[in-house]
């Protein structure tokens, strides 16, 4: 990302201008805010409004006065002079026309008005008002200085609030009010005394604009800074922004900038700027730009990959090959040994660039006349140069009970150290499992009842997937604290319409309620929190690592908590917003305990190979199930074998050729039907296969084809599994379903060949039993 000085966008674009510019920018500018601000076009004077939330000053308390206060005095410097002096102040319609800083006691009698063309006060020296005169006396001294231009250009003096554009040079007057609304619409104090200071600075360089006036560290500067930042953004498009190597993405409605200087061939960066272009409008959200940042990132290690392995550095397409697509990726596994990058990253940058090669192809870039022009197809990433994807870490994400139970009780602590919005988001977090953004961007009216009943909905948006209007039911205490938090959102902004309220304000420059507290802050507050909280202790009284502690560990552990109680996957998928049950199974693990009752339902319907329910000892039969979990088994196709020399071979020495179907020490159940059916399906196939064969003796062919007394064998073993659960109820079989989903989940099937388990560590020999 370059630097705020790198990124500044120029005032506006090249071509324009300046009576093209001034029109612009006071079409954009509200006349309701021009009248808000006190804006008299006539003198070119504002005079804001004392006790505006953003714009106002401080107002002289004595009767009659109206002079602006500075700091913490209790009383203007005029007040506090004349008291001393035992002195009256004069009403403040009797002074001269102009008066605002400047108390005259006792005024002189002159004969004629100042002669600053916009200055209304009285002579009293040599032609001028006293202020105007000792300014006059400062810049007599410069050879260059012209008198009657000077005052053509001079202010009025103005008075406490007021801010004189006069002799500003008309583009850089509308870039300032242009500027101080946005500024004022997004939240953003102003300082009167600072505002004028900037327009003085104008008038003293003749600046034709406010970006020749940008440089310096005062809060003038800053000012300045700001007021060119929303100037330039007025005048901003889409056709001219994306010309540039530096994006201000409100061209396209999005926060942000998009740099393309990392990438250093001319050819790559003009085509990434023309992909770019037509990628982002396609992508929605607040957060749509930062998949294309990504991308952009891939491509800037591509770039540096060719220009450090080729003496042209790569900036002619045409003669590019294969060689360099490999060195590219040599390069990424270098990085990713030397721990410069993660296996992850190397995964995802190569697929990238696969992507956006294919890409600048599809969108003609690179034909004759485009910036990629001559780039030889060979020039491209094929699935055997991307590395496998490394397993995503499959929930444990989520927080156990005893660390949520510790956090809980610190909650009030949260609001001491940042404020109430921050306390109530976490709490939300904790409640209803939402994503931190869709929690931060919930808007006041988000509580509603579902009949009958009365039941409380968090109506919510779903920022990820685009879907408005998301409901999730949630509890009565939940909806107590939404409730408490709208009443203390609608004191604190009486005057603002309900649907432009947030039920989260940010805690700053939000004079309104109408800016919500973003993730980035919040997250901040919630580490700050977590880091001042004594040390988290697990159940077994060893700590816990804090840094797992984030804001979206609430949605693991939300699921998890849910997975816990019972609560079947296609419902949690629902509570979670998902579209997918794997990316709901991602989000929380199957617990021991959970696991042994699947377990003990699917155990208690084995069957042996005629299709028998095997009724013994139930407590026997469990234990006996339990110890084959905990120590692996060896699996055929569709069931387990108990043979003793075979479980020894570890499933390597069968001594019947694998017929399981014959075999007394062969165990099936419940939860292999579908490998059951999978394997009758594959004899029949290999039987039709082998009969169909040419140029096979007839004892090969007897030998090869699968028997038909085996075929029969599985057929009747289905038919008596499906049976037994004809015999259930419907509870009773959505409960066997359940625990067949488990039990499978943690269970790789191997079809056509038995499964080799694992051998067992000898690390600690005595618990290998």
């Amino acid at each position: 990302m370059p630097s705020a000085m790198t990124r500044r966008p120029a005032a506006h674009e090249p071509g324009l201008d300046a009576g093209t510019v001034v029109a612009r920018l006071m079409r954009a500018i509200d006349p309701a805010f021009l009248a808000e601000a006190g804006w008299d076009p006539g003198s070119g004077v504002l005079s804001l409004p004392s006790g505006h939330p953003l714009l106002g000053w401080l107002a002289c308390p004595a009767p009659g006065c109206g002079n602006a206060l500075h700091g913490r005095d209790l009383e203007c410097g005029q007040c506090r002079r004349a008291g001393a002096r035992g002195l009256s102040i004069p009403a403040r319609d009797d002074l001269p026309r102009g008066h605002r800083e400047e108390i005259q006691l006792v005024p002189a009698a002159p004969d004629s008005f100042c002669q600053v063309a916009a200055c209304g006060r009285e002579q009293v020296t040599r032609r001028y008002c006293r202020p105007h005169y000792r300014r006059l006396l400062g810049l007599r001294s410069d050879p260059s200085f012209d008198e009657a231009e000077w005052q053509a250009i001079e202010p009025a003096i103005e008075g406490a609030g007021q801010v004189s554009l006069h002799g500003v040079n008309p583009q850089a007057a509308a870039e300032v009010l242009y500027g101080l609304q946005e500024r004022t619409r997004g939240g953003a104090a102003t300082v009167p005394a600072v505002l004028r200071q900037v327009a003085w600075e104008l008038r003293r360089t003749s600046a034709a604009g406010l970006e020749e006036i940008a440089g310096g560290n005062g809060n003038q500067h800053k000012l300045v800074r700001c007021l060119v930042k929303h100037a330039a953004r007025a005048l901003l498009t889409p056709e001219t922004e994306t010309r540039k190597d530096v994006w201000d993405l409100a061209a396209f409605g999005l926060p942000g900038w998009l740099t393309f200087t990392a990438i250093g061939q001319a050819w790559l960066r003009e085509t990434a700027r023309q992909w770019a272009a037509d990628d982002l409008p396609r992508r929605r959200g607040k957060i749509a730009a930062d998949p294309v940042r990504h991308y952009l990132t891939s491509l800037a290690a591509l770039s540096q990959s060719l220009h450090g392995s080729r003496s042209d550095h790569g900036d002619d397409p045409a003669l590019l090959g294969r060689c360099d697509i490999e060195s590219f990726v040599q390069r990424l596994a270098f990085l990713a040994r030397q721990e410069r990058i993660s296996a992850d990253a190397r995964t995802r940058t190569t697929r990238e660039i696969r992507h956006l090669l294919r890409q600048f192809r599809a969108l003609g870039l690179t034909r004759r006349g485009g910036p990629a022009s001559g780039l030889p197809e060979d020039f491209a990433v094929r699935d055997s140069d991307i590395p496998l994807k490394p397993e995503e870490p499959e929930a444990g994400r989520d927080l156990p009970p005893e660390i949520m139970c510790q956090l809980c009780g610190h909650l009030p602590a949260l609001e001491d150290v940042s404020c109430r919005a921050t306390r109530v988001a976490a709490e939300l977090l904790i409640d209803t499992g939402r994503r931190p953004d869709e929690i931060c961007a919930l808007p006041w009216d988000c509580l509603e009842y579902d009949e009958p009943g009365h039941e409380p909905v968090l109506v919510y948006f779903n920022h990820k997937c685009a879907r408005e209007g998301r409901r999730l039911p949630i509890a009565r205490a939940t909806a107590e604290l939404i409730t408490a938090q709208k009443s203390w959102v609608r004191e604190m902004f009486p005057g603002t319409p309900l649907g432009e309220l947030n039920l989260l304000p940010a805690a700053y420059a939000n004079p309104h309620g109408r800016r919500p507290v973003t993730v980035v802050v919040f997250s901040a507050r919630h580490r700050e929190w977590v880091a001042s909280l004594a040390p988290l202790l697990r159940a077994d009284g060893t700590e816990f690592d804090k840094a797992r502690v984030v804001p979206y560990a609430y949605r693991h552990t939300y699921a998890q908590r849910h997975a816990d109680a019972g609560v079947p996957v296609d419902v949690l998928s629902a509570l979670m917003d998902h579209r997918s049950l794997n990316t709901t199974r991602g989000y929380y693990t199957v617990g021991d305990r959970r696991r042994r009752e699947a377990v003990d339902k699917v155990a208690a319907m084995q069957f042996d190979r005629h299709g028998n329910r095997i009724w013994r000892d139930a407590k026997a039969l469990l234990d006996s199930e339990h110890a084959r979990r905990a120590i692996g088994e060896v699996a055929v196709p569709y069931g387990t074998c108990s043979e003793p020399s075979n479980v020894q071979a570890g499933g390597n020495a069968c001594p019947y050729r694998f017929r399981c179907a014959g075999c007394d020490h062969f165990r099936t159940d419940i939860s292999y039907l579908p490998d059951l059916h999978a394997y009758l399906d594959d004899l029949l196939r290999n039987r039709e296969r082998v009969l169909a064969a040419a140029g096979i003796d007839q004892w090969a062919r007897a030998e090869a084809a699968p028997s038909q007394e085996e075929i029969t064998r599985i057929r009747q073993l289905i038919t008596r599994v499906e049976n037994g659960l004809d015999d259930l109820t419907d509870a009773e079989r959505e409960q066997v379903s359940q625990a067949v989903a488990i039990v499978r989940r943690h269970r790789t099937v191997t079809l056509g060949m038995p499964r080799l388990r694992q051998a067992l560590p000898a690390i600690r020999p005595e618990r290998t039993t």
